[in-house]
C-alpha cells in the first residue's frame, strides 16, 4: 500500500507539470447547428443549408447526411441556459425512407460515461438505427468547453438536479425530432435509454425523478450499464475508500475547484503516444509513450487512490497492446473530439457520496419503476453494481434482470471489436 501511494503521488505530480495543452483537442462548438430546444412551443425544422419545403416548421436543425446504407445522421442543439456552455447536444442515427422523412418511431437515448462525447457511441448507435430505433446520443453541457477554459466557476451549479433537468430536455427534443420526422404524435412514441458509466448513474437518477412521471420525459426501460450505485455492505473497505473520496472532491469544491480533469489527464498522455509512441516518457521515465498510455488503459487500478474495483480498469491489455481495441482508433478519437479534458467535480463527489452512503446522497430505488437491465462490465464495475438493482430495486420491481459480461473492462462496451456481440444481447432484452 505505500509503494502505491508513492506510484500515485509521483505520478499525478509529473502529469501535472504536463500541459495538456499539447493534445489534439478541437473546437467542439457546432455553429451549424440551429435548435430551439428546451422551449415547450419549439419546433424542429432543416438548416439553412437546405431547401424550405412547405411541410417544414419554422425552426431549424441540421440534417448532416447518410453515414450508412439508409441511416442519416441529424445534429440537435438544446440550449438550457444563459451561459456559453449551457446546451446540451443530441447526435441523431435514424434510418430514412428520404431526407427529413423516416418510418421509425421508437427511440432510443445513449448516455454518454463522463468525459466522452457520441463519437465513442457511434458505432453502437447505428447498430441500433439498423435494428429499427431512432437513436440519440446526449452530450452533456460538459462536452462544450474548450481546453483552454482557466475559469471554471460557471460549473459550480453543475450538479445532478442540473443534468436531470437537461436530460428531460434531450428526451423532450428526441420525441419531437423523432415525431416531425416520422409524422406521429410525439406522447405515442417510446423510449429506451441506454446509459454507460455517469451516464447510467444519471439515468437511474432520472428514473427515480419526477421527470419521468412527466408525459414527453417518461423512459419505458433502461439498460444501465456498468456503475455502482451502492455497494453491497460487505464492501467495507471499498465503501470506507468512497468514503474518503467524498470529502476529498467536497474540500476540493470548498477551495474553488469544480472540474475533474480525469479524461484530461488520459487526454495529456495519449498526445505523445499518438506523436512519438517509441520515445521515452517525459512523465513517467523507464517507460516509451505508448506504453504509458496502454499503462493508463488496461491498470488504471494500480496509481488509483481509491480504486472502484480490485482491478478496475478501461480496456485490457499490458504494456505491449491492448488485447480487444484498436489502438490507433483509440487515441484518435481520444484526441480528436471523443474525449473531453474537464468535467464537473459536483458529479464526481455525487457519484462517491452514494458509493460510500454518505448522508444526503441517496436515489429511492422504489421509484424505479420500468423494466431494468443491468449490464455490468467485467474488469469494469462488473458485478459489484448489481446487487443494487438486485436486491434494493427488485424489493418492489419485478422486472429486473442483471448481466455480467466479459473481462475487456469498463469501456468495454464501445469500440471493442466484439462490443456489437453485447449489443446483441442488449437489442435482445430490449425486444423481448
Amino acid at each position: 500500500m505505500k509503494m502505491q501511494i508513492i506510484l500515485v503521488a509521483v505520478f499525478f505530480t509529473l502529469l501535472a507539470v504536463s500541459s495538456p495543452a499539447s493534445a489534439a483537442v478541437p473546437d467542439l462548438c457546432m455553429d451549424n447547428v440551429f435548435c430551439n430546444g428546451g422551449n415547450p412551443e419549439a419546433s424542429y425544422g432543416p438548416s439553412l443549408s437546405i431547401a424550405q419545403k412547405s411541410d417544414q416548421p419554422l425552426a431549424e436543425c441540421s440534417r448532416i447526411g447518410p453515414v450508412l446504407k439508409d441511416v442519416a445522421e441529424y445534429r440537435i442543439k438544446v440550449n438550457v441556459g444563459p451561459g456559453e456552455y449551457d446546451y446540451i447536444t443530441l447526435t441523431n442515427y435514424v434510418e430514412e425512407k428520404s431526407p427529413w422523412h423516416t418510418d421509425r418511431d421508437e427511440n432510443l437515448v445513449i448516455l454518454p460515461g463522463q468525459g466522452l462525447t457520441e463519437m465513442f457511441y457511434s458505432d453502437m448507435a447505428i447498430y441500433y438505427a439498423q435494428r429499427g430505433y431512432s437513436v440519440y446520443i446526449l452530450d452533456r453541457r460538459e462536452t462544450n468547453i474548450q481546453p483552454d477554459e482557466d475559469d471554471f466557476s460557471f460549473m459550480e451549479g453543475w450538479n445532478v438536479d442540473m443534468h436531470l433537468s437537461d436530460t428531460y430536455e434531450g428526451i423532450y427534443a428526441s420525441r419531437n425530432h423523432t415525431s416531425f420526422l416520422s409524422g406521429k404524435s410525439a406522447e405515442n412514441i417510446k423510449v429506451t435509454a441506454i446509459g454507460h458509466s455517469h451516464g447510467a448513474l444519471i439515468l437511474t437518477a432520472y428514473e427515480a425523478s419526477e421527470y419521468d412521471d412527466l408525459p414527453l420525459g417518461s423512459v419505458d426501460r433502461i439498460v444501465p450499464v456498468d456503475i455502482i450505485i451502492k455497494y453491497n455492505p460487505k464492501y467495507s473497505e471499498l465503501i470506507e475508500d468512497q468514503q474518503q473520496e467524498s470529502n476529498d472532491i467536497y474540500k476540493d469544491i470548498e477551495n474553488g475547484v469544480h472540474q475533474s480533469t480525469g479524461m484530461g489527464k488520459m487526454i495529456t498522455v495519449a498526445s505523445p503516444a499518438y506523436a512519438s509512441p517509441n520515445d521515452t516518457s517525459t512523465i513517467w521515465p523507464g517507460l516509451t509513450n505508448i506504453q504509458l498510455f496502454r499503462f493508463m488503459a488496461s491498470q488504471i487500478y494500480i496509481i488509483s487512490p481509491h480504486p472502484y474495483t480490485p482491478n478496475y480498469h478501461y480496456w485490457t491489455g499490458d504494456l505491449n497492446g491492448l488485447y480487444y481495441v484498436d489502438e490507433n482508433r483509440l487515441l484518435n478519437l481520444t484526441l480528436n473530439g471523443g474525449a473531453v479534458p474537464f468535467t464537473p467535480n459536483t458529479m464526481d463527489q455525487y457519484m462517491a457520496g452514494l458509493m460510500g452512503n454518505v448522508e444526503g446522497y441517496d436515489i429511492d430505488s422504489s421509484k424505479v419503476d420500468s423494466p431494468v437491465l443491468y449490464v455490468g462490465l467485467g474488469g469494469g464495475f462488473g458485478d459489484y453494481g448489481s446487487w443494487w438493482y438486485e436486491k434494493e430495486v427488485g424489493k418492489t420491481n419485478k422486472k429486473v434482470t442483471c448481466m455480467n459480461w466479459g473481462d475487456q473492462g469498463h469501456a468495454s462496451l464501445l469500440i471493442d471489436r466484439n462490443s456489437p456481440e453485447l449489443w446483441a444481447l442488449i437489442y435482445k432484452w430490449m425486444k423481448d
